[in-house]
């Protein structure tokens, strides 16, 4: 599964091979943000780093803070929160699966399918349909909104996993909230607008759900 969602965490891999040393020097780091702030973030961007999170997610927060005019202490706190929920993610995910790789991209996307509810052995059936070397990014990141927009979590990660065995492309893969909400729009009930929006987009039925049947009501 190609496309050009799975291309948009691919910084976050050469920046996290920098050194914690190099964390100070990076222009766009200090270019953006003041001083006062650097000295409360860069620690938690250099154990980021040692600990493998998504860096550029948190440079992003960072980032974000600054425009809004937070000051350094609720900046500070807020991107070492979202550092420990990485953390506790991509350790639930290990946990799950000790020998899989985890892209940055896709521990972001597990990170937003978890505050919806998914538990991490939906998230982990979905890394197991994968074929090999296929990004989860998109996938993942679908199935916490169509949890989030009142699919059940078996309807939405059964539907998900056999998008990832089909090898549906990314770029159709995508489409599946927005062709939902256009369902659930026009009055349909989650299930049926789960259902229009696979045909909508000329995915194969999943095993064991025919035409008729509206999964989740």
């Amino acid at each position: 599964m190609r496309g050009r969602g799975a291309s948009r965490f691919a910084a976050a891999a050469g920046l996290m091979l920098l050194p914690a040393s190099a964390l100070a020097q990076a222009p766009a780091l200090e270019a953006r943000v003041d001083a006062a702030t650097l000295d409360v973030v860069q620690p938690v961007l250099r154990q980021a780093v040692v600990d493998s999170l998504p860096l550029d997610a948190l440079r992003a927060k960072v980032f974000e803070g600054v425009a809004k005019g937070a000051p350094p202490d609720r900046i500070g706190r807020v991107v070492a929160e979202l550092a420990n929920e990485f953390r506790a993610v991509r350790a639930g995910l290990r946990t799950q699966m000790p020998a899989m790789r985890f892209a940055d991209g896709e521990v972001v996307a597990a990170t937003m399918a978890r505050r919806q509810g998914v538990p991490f052995e939906d998230l982990a059936q979905v890394w197991q349909a994968r074929p090999s070397g296929a990004s989860l990014e998109v996938p993942v990141t679908v199935l916490g909104e169509l949890v989030r927009r009142g699919v059940p979590i078996p309807d939405a990660a059964g539907v998900m996993n056999h998008v990832v065995r089909q090898q549906i492309p990314l770029d159709v893969a995508i489409q599946i909230p927005g062709r939902f909400d256009g369902a659930r729009g026009a009055g349909s009930p989650p299930g049926q607008a789960l259902a229009e929006a696979l045909r909508a987009l000329n995915i194969p039925d999943p095993p064991g759900r025919g035409r008729g049947r509206r999964p989740g009501g």
